[in-house]
């Protein structure tokens, strides 16, 4: 299960867990100093602590007839917040008072009488006050709250994220951990490590209803313990968001959400209209879904427009040539024909067995669209894919099953489940897939089945969790100034659907980053210059130059140096970890004695300049062995080197091989064994005239080339 959240299936810190979201949910929506104590409350704070009327729906905040009612809502159980030593802390590295946390208590249902205390966790990153040349920079009080995406991405991997995005330049950056997150009361710990030997089933459809049953446990589990999960859904979380407002004594921000942060955004315009000074909404999802998160409709897109810029590269058309017709007979391939693979009983796999389905395939290049700086590596892991399917090649896929990436994205998996069948993305997903069955059957079948995806409303349901009003959800209209951005590479939430909210922002301005992907207000280096720039004056005209050359389009690495390498040893490594750790000692001492080689040669030469003694003849042997320790070297060093190149670009992509250039160095391992082998052959022909500890010295460092050479041809990390 974990190798679902490890490949990326997730977005950045939006996670996106494919094999569970797409079982259980409408769609795949993607993954501070506290305020200083001497902050008081404002005066009105005790007061709004039992009741407040909500302001959503008033007419001078140009709210339409579709807004939240006004009513009483109590906003907060106690004033202000508590401080808190910040659970992340000793994981991200951050100096006193960089970073600070807190709680707030607030009822877990606002709309039932009595309803229980939650405490919700909050952060706040701290304005640097300078800029990243390290001028001063004024330090303003219109703060910025973010909202955080899934639903359910806990709240650490977004600060260690934001803790350098430059938005925090001037200004403090609020991060709420919503309820049922985490450090909020997840109420779902263990989704995905309970009951493990009931996930593996020889057939998607038995495994996406494992996942089911799954979720079923997960909500009734949490009724049982008190839980009332009618609470958890995005209007109540954004009332939580204003809640958070009174508690800090803010009479106003800034707001930013990605993601699903778009939909809370959404949401949090009608709940506290006046609580906002102006909002940029990113990746964007309708409050009102509709038919709109269409998954294989989308991703058919993707896949076209991914083809046919790679067709536009010539070596990218050159080395893919005909990959797309593979590729999908792939994703067919596996539909009809799942993978099994044996694996060591234990707590992760209970009977010795897994499957891999054709979600692995489809759903890792499109999960890698989502951040644009990934884009270079796709084509070449789509062909890497599309081969290991075609070869039948099993040992790749027990790579994925024996590779254990614990520490996944931190997606609360209950509160997920309760956000999409509350406020209907279940159904609408429902309504749709029949469509996409139609329309995009490979892609379709996928990225689910049908007779299960038709089951799923029935079972929000079952569990208490039938969907709310979809008046409710009407799309939000109102004259605050907002930013609505999209990346127009945008994998999952596409132009198309910022396009569709639009009518209802009067003050509004859709901003389309060309070459972008999820979510480019969060990743683009440039980003908070952009923020900064509308947050100081929402109604100037926007700085574009973020938006047109903040990313270059990708540059496909095309062909890749293909290699097995990193599958070979993740299975070597779990099957006989002892010969493993004796292969990795083998080549870091051929690597450490040629390397050493290189210097003593060197060094022994110099000295003989300097003090003018001349030696006996000896067929250039010193000067043969300590090419082939440049040559050792150049291999080491220029394949670590690829390795990190590669891990920058995608880390998937080590699964099948390595950037480019790669190739021309993998050249250097077979010329160090050969010039390593003529060292040996000269030494021997020139013994009489070589001391013996030098001749000694010659014969093991070219020996340990030979060997570093010999490392790399078992490693498959020659050019043939």
């Amino acid at each position: 299960m974990r190798l679902r959240y490890s490949l990326g299936l997730r977005n950045h810190p939006e996670g996106n867990p494919m094999r569970h979201l797409i079982l259980l949910l409408a769609c795949l929506l993607t993954l501070p100093a506290v305020a200083r104590q001497d902050d008081a409350p404002p005066d009105d704070v005790d007061e709004a602590i039992a009741a407040e009327p909500a302001q959503a729906g008033a007419s001078e905040t140009g709210a339409d007839e579709g807004a939240e009612p006004p009513r009483e809502f109590e906003w907060l159980r106690q004033s202000g917040y508590d401080t808190l030593v910040c659970p992340f802390r000793g994981r991200i590295d951050y100096e006193p008072g960089e970073i600070e946390c807190g709680l707030i208590q607030v009822p877990e249902n606002r709309e039932v009488e009595g309803s229980r205390t939650i405490e919700l966790h909050f952060v706040r990153i701290a304005a640097r006050g300078e800029d990243e040349d390290g001028k001063e920079v004024e330090i303003r009080d219109d703060p910025v709250i973010y909202l955080t995406g899934g639903p359910g991405v806990a709240v650490e991997g977004y600060v260690e994220r934001l803790k350098d995005h430059s938005v925090v330049n001037g200004r403090d950056l609020y991060i709420l951990e919503q309820r049922g997150i985490g450090y909020s009361g997840d109420f779902c710990p263990f989704f995905a490590d309970r009951n493990r030997g009931d996930f593996q089933a020889d057939n998607y459809v038995d495994s996406q209803r494992a996942m089911f049953e799954q979720a079923r446990a997960c909500i009734e589990g949490a009724k049982a313990r008190g839980v009332d999960v009618t609470g958890y859904h995005t209007f109540e979380n954004a009332r939580d968001v204003k809640a958070l407002r009174m508690a800090l004594g803010l009479s106003d921000w800034n707001v930013w959400g990605i993601s699903y942060g778009s939909v809370l955004g959404q949401a949090y315009m009608k709940v506290d209209p006046e609580g906002i000074r102006a909002a940029v909404i990113d990746a964007i999802v309708p409050l009102d879904l509709r038919d709109l998160m269409r998954i294989p409709h989308w991703h058919e897109q993707n896949l076209d427009r991914l083809f046919a810029a790679c067709q536009e590269q010539p070596d990218c058309a050159e080395a893919f040539d005909g990959l797309e017709r593979r590729y999908r007979a792939a994703i067919a391939n596996m539909t009809e024909n799942p993978v099994r693979v044996e694996v060591p009983e234990g707590e992760r796999y209970p009977d010795g067995e897994t499957w891999f389905f054709a979600d692995i395939i489809a759903g890792l290049p499109f999960s890698l669209l989502y951040e644009q700086s990934k884009h270079p590596a796709v084509p070449a892991i789509i062909e890497g894919l599309t081969r290991v399917v075609e070869d039948e090649d099993e040992t790749f896929f027990r790579a994925l099953a024996l590779a254990d990436f614990d520490g996944g994205p931190g997606v609360s998996m209950g509160m997920s489940v309760a956000v999409r069948c509350l406020d209907g993305y279940v159904d609408r997903w429902a309504e749709s897939a029949p469509d996409d069955f139609r329309d995009y059957p490979t892609l379709a079948r996928a990225f689910g089945a049908l007779e299960v995806i038709e089951d799923a409303p029935a079972l929000c349901r079952e569990v208490g969790l039938a969907p709310r009003d979809p008046a409710q959800f009407e799309l939000v209209g109102t004259d605050l100034p907002v930013v609505v951005a999209n990346g127009a590479w945008d994998p999952i939430t596409p132009v198309p659907l910022a396009e569709a909210i639009m009518p209802g922002f009067s003050n509004g301005r859709l901003v389309v980053f060309p070459h972008a992907g999820h979510g480019p207000t969060r990743s683009l280096d440039c980003a908070g210059e952009f923020l900064n720039g509308f947050y100081d004056d929402p109604s100037a005209e926007l700085d574009m130059e973020c938006v047109e050359e903040g990313e270059e389009a990708a540059e496909y690495i095309a062909p890749h140096y293909a290699t097995r390498a990193a599958i070979e040893g993740v299975v070597l490594s779990e099957d006989h970890e002892k010969r493993f750790k004796a292969h990795m000692a083998w080549g870091g001492v051929s690597a450490a004695l040629s390397a050493l080689g290189l210097v003593v040669i060197l060094l022994a030469w110099l000295a003989r300049r300097l003090n003018g003694r001349r030696l006996e003849a000896a067929g250039s042997t010193r000067l043969i062995v300590w090419l082939a320790t440049v040559s050792a070297a150049v291999y080491a060093g220029g394949l670590g080197a690829a390795v990190q190149a590669t891990v920058e670009v995608a880390e998937p992509m080590m699964l099948f091989g390595l950037v480019s250039w790669a190739g021309a160095i993998a050249w250097f391992g077979p010329l160090a064994g050969l010039l390593g082998l003529a060292g040996l052959v000269q030494a021997w022909r020139y013994r009489g005239n070589i001391a013996p500890a030098s001749r000694i010295g010659l014969i093991l460092v070219a020996l340990g080339t030979i060997s570093l050479s010999i490392f790399g041809l078992v490693w498959d990390l020659w050019p043939i």
